[in-house]
């Protein structure tokens, strides 16, 4: 289930930025929202959920944006703050979507600050805000989608996940 979520949602980021512009209020980051998916079903191996992290933060550089590490560790962070927070919270609807929410807004703070360091060009602070809201609506509504169609079929064909 684990190998599916990700492929789907690694397809899709490609499918819907084809027919998305990017200057569209609708950004997907679908593969950074499967993680959220994804952690529980790796019960309590942590090591292979920040591996995969790292490897498809590797695939998403060279595929998606042609660098070699920076979403590669950008995942893997965002990884650990999924463990983090499903430490606090329970694995539920609501909570799914909340998690969505910091892991965006994180995502997107980190990114900022790098492209403020290492480009030659200037970004201002409405920038970064059109940037975060721009990702939250379609992104909140792919995960929670995504968390109903896999715990219901985990449900059904009995796939542990932890809570």
């Amino acid at each position: 289930m684990i190998l599916i979520v990700l492929i789907i949602s690694f397809i899709l980021d490609s499918i819907i930025s084809n027919f998305i512009s990017l200057s569209s209020i609708f950004f997907p980051l679908f593969t950074l929202m499967s993680l959220i998916i994804i952690y529980p079903y790796f019960n309590s191996y942590k090591n292979k959920f920040y591996l995969t992290c790292f490897t498809i933060g590797m695939l998403y550089d060279l595929i998606y944006t042609d660098t070699i590490v920076i979403h590669a560790f950008l995942f893997l962070l965002i990884g650990f703050i999924i463990t983090k927070l499903n430490l606090v919270l329970s694995n539920n609807y609501v909570n799914v979507a909340i998690m969505g929410i910091i892991s965006i807004v994180i995502y997107r703070l980190i990114a900022y600050g790098l492209l403020l360091i290492t480009a030659s060009v200037n970004f201002n602070i409405m920038h970064l805000f059109k940037s975060i809201y721009s990702s939250l609506i379609l992104n909140i509504l792919y995960v929670s989608i995504l968390y109903i169609i896999t715990d219901r079929i985990s449900y059904r064909l009995k796939i542990k996940k932890a809570n």
